[in-house]
């Protein structure tokens, strides 16, 4: 849609509008339709089916609601800018779900053909404090959503999330209500055979009955071996900082918060309250409190309070710097979260091992019991990425098994070894997997999103053709099937292949990389994907593996992260339409 020259006449003073602007922006009253809109303009002159569908694809890609369209500021620039193009939102509604169901099916061809390993993921989203909902505008019709991800890296060697599902639990019976995200996402895009690994939150509710019937689900027509769990890191960590902040009363932190102008509207995310404590604890140690008259009128915590604080800020500061390293930066694959959480279990022994008093110790005790089974039920995902980095191979996995003092020397790093050697041969034996990944033309890259719009039509047509000649490939007959020598043959090169040195035990044993911080794990199996045709394809897999839903800032928040602010008034059915083709537009 070409949209004249905006320009203002006499009839809109432009001061006026921008006063009605700030008055909408303050106090968003939605029109309770959009006919007076539609009644009153003329729609002969532009084509309102391609412009409610371009606002809809604007509305996905901006996370905006579509009612948007029924505030006054809204329809008034909208009128300035052509008065010829009156907008509603039922039809925007409606070019969402066409949208959708498009995009749906491309999805579901692109997954199809898929030849790498997809993991499934599962998250509550709940609207929680009472100051989030204050600045909310508009009506909340729903305070929580299901969200279900497909995560994997396709074969241009990019990290993919895409959203599944997007769903309230209203009409879901509380007896199936997790089994039945996961088989609605699955059979929704058909990834039965897909699905090797699901991520789960970290909680008492996913025990291993629950597990056992969502693997369940999956495997009915799933591969093997089985579907592995996978627990988010970020919950751990806020779990273990809960188990240290429970302990802090209320009438503490208000304490506290006198005494370092720690503000009620600040954060309440965990990095934050480790920040203004720790803030507290750097001012005691000063003196800052005696030796100034100004906190002489504050209540100060008592000595008991001062160690629990002391505690929480010692252990936490732990917490914090891993979590820092794994989370504050670019998103981390697989490979750096075994070297990493090693550290944090060092450094919680030490401090267990200083420990002063029996608060402090009781603490340190129960955080790394609850650290330890993570790390025994996470020990072999993790330590068999890290083999998958050149930096690493398997020389890290033995020197950390050295230093366990309550395993036999080396048995963990067997039994690491013997699994990747196992997965290693599954792939050799499918005649896929044997070849390199190649890059695939018809994904495009994030970086292209910004190319022109009369580029599309060509780049569809040529993504037709590419797709036309491998489906014609595909189904090209294999006459050395019916060869029996030539069958004969290679199964006697196969049998004295395997006798031979693998692309395993090559990458194994040449020397490990030089270490820099900043290496590209992704970047460098893309590169030795032809010498590694079959290695590449297991690190692909091990590698687009997410250990924490969350990343970034989001891992610090204290319960369970916050649906975005525009799906709150939205109907269901439209939320899921927008967030999971937000996903899939570029296809």
């Amino acid at each position: 849609v070409h949209a004249p020259t905006l320009k203002l006449d006499d009839s809109v003073d432009e001061e006026d509008f921008e006063d009605d602007c700030e008055e909408d922006c303050e106090d968003e009253d939605y029109e309770d339709d959009d006919e007076e809109m539609e009644d009153n303009l003329p729609s002969n002159s532009v084509n309102e089916k391609d412009a409610h569908n371009a606002m809809a694809k604007w509305f996905i890609s901006g996370g905006i609601n579509p009612n948007t369209i029924r505030t006054a500021s809204f329809a008034k620039f909208m009128r300035l800018l052509n008065p010829n193009l009156p907008l509603s939102v039922p039809l925007v509604e409606k070019e969402v779900f066409e949208i959708h169901e498009e995009c749906k099916e491309k999805a579901k061809k692109f997954l199809k053909g898929f030849e790498g390993r997809i993991t499934l993921s599962y998250e509550w989203l709940l609207l929680g404090w009472e100051w989030t909902r204050d600045h909310i505008k508009g009506p909340i019709l729903h305070e929580d959503f299901t969200c279900m991800t497909a995560h994997f890296i396709d074969d241009n060697w990019k990290v993919r999330k895409w959203i599944l599902g997007y769903t309230t639990d209203e009409s879901i019976p509380l007896d199936d209500i997790y089994t039945y995200h996961f088989r609605t996402a699955v059979q929704g895009v058909e990834i039965e055979n897909k699905v090797s690994t699901i991520l789960l939150p970290n909680n008492e509710e996913f025990d291993e009955e629950l597990v056992d019937a969502i693997r369940k689900c999956i495997e009915e027509k799933g591969i093997n071996p089985p579907v592995f769990p996978i627990y988010c890191c970020a919950d751990l960590f806020r779990l273990m900082v809960d188990d240290l902040f429970n302990e802090l009363s209320f009438s503490l932190l208000e304490d506290v918060r006198m005494l370092v102008s720690w503000g009620r509207c600040s954060s309440t995310n965990w990095n934050v309250r480790l920040f203004h404590l720790q803030q507290a604890v750097d001012m005691k140690n000063e003196d800052a409190f005696s030796k100034d008259e100004i906190y002489d009128d504050y209540d100060k915590p008592s000595d008991e309070d001062w160690i629990k604080i002391e505690t929480f800020c010692k252990l936490g500061g732990c917490i914090y710097k891993v979590a820092k390293v794994l989370f504050e930066g670019e998103y981390l694959t697989s490979n750096v979260y075994f070297h990493l959480l090693a550290e944090l279990k060092v450094m919680l022994n030490q401090e267990l091992a200083s420990a002063d008093n029996d608060y402090f110790l009781n603490k340190a005790k129960g955080i790394l019991e609850r650290f330890d089974k993570y790390w025994n039920d996470m020990f072999l995902v993790l330590a068999t990425a890290s083999v998958l980095d050149p930096r690493f191979k398997m020389k890290y996995v033995e020197f950390n098994c050295s230093k366990e003092k309550d395993n036999d020397e080396g048995s963990k790093a067997e039994t690491v070894l013997d699994y990747l050697r196992n997965m290693y041969a599954r792939y050799a034996a499918s005649r896929i997997c044997q070849k390199p990944i190649c890059p695939d033309p018809t994904i495009i890259y994030e970086e292209e999103e910004e190319e022109e719009d009369d580029e599309e039509d060509y780049d569809e047509e040529e993504k037709r053709e590419i797709q036309a000649q491998k489906d014609k490939e595909a189904n090209k007959p294999d006459p050395y099937k019916e060869f029996v020598v030539f069958q004969e043959f290679i199964k006697f090169e196969g049998c004295s292949r395997e006798s031979q040195e693998t692309e395993l035990d090559s990458y194994l044993k040449e020397p490990v990389m030089e270490w820099n911080k900043d290496f590209k794990v992704l970047e460098w199996w893309k590169e030795e994907s032809q010498k590694y045709p079959i290695l590449s394809r297991v690190a692909r897999d091990i590698l687009s593996i997410p250990i924490s839903r969350a990343t970034s800032y989001d891992v610090y928040v204290p319960d369970k992260r916050e649906p975005p602010e525009f799906v709150l008034s939205m109907d269901p059915k439209v939320a899921n339409a927008m967030m999971c083709s937000k996903s899939w537009l570029r296809l």
